[in-house]
């Protein structure tokens, strides 16, 4: 009884921390998992159907031209000049970038190519269409 009182008695001068980093490792292994899920399209765009199609579509700057011809990047609603600005100065910095075109299939070709013009004159020369299989 006397050895039980006396650590009762005694301050604690030190802290497991071994349950804190396993809840800490744990959560960062769900953020890590989850947040390829979080960048999503939220631009509605009815894609043409292909037969083959890249799968690695998703390393690349998204550009998004509705049918309606509202054009987005990244799924915020911009301006061809607003875009332009934005190209010119992300290749300077990555001259190798990569840009995935999704366009609504009701769109004329002419809007398509007047949008994939723009983006060259911009500076990026490897551009993807998005489709779905």
């Amino acid at each position: 009884m006397a050895a039980s009182s006396q650590n009762e008695s005694e301050e604690i001068s030190s802290i497991n921390i071994t349950p804190m980093v396993d809840i800490i490792l744990v959560l960062l292994v769900i953020f890590m998992v989850t947040a390829n899920f979080l960048k999503q399209e939220s631009v509605n765009i009815n894609l043409p159907k292909v037969q083959a199609a890249d799968p690695n579509v998703s390393e690349s700057l998204q550009v998004s031209l509705t049918k309606d011809g509202k054009l987005y990047l990244e799924g915020a609603e911009t301006n061809i000049q607003a875009l332009s600005n934005r190209l010119i100065r992300d290749s300077k910095f990555k001259p190798n970038m990569r840009l995935t075109l999704s366009a609504d299939e009701g769109l004329t070709y002419g809007k398509i190519a007047e949008t994939m013009g723009l983006i060259r004159k911009a500076g990026v020369t490897r551009i993807a269409l998005s489709v779905r299989k």
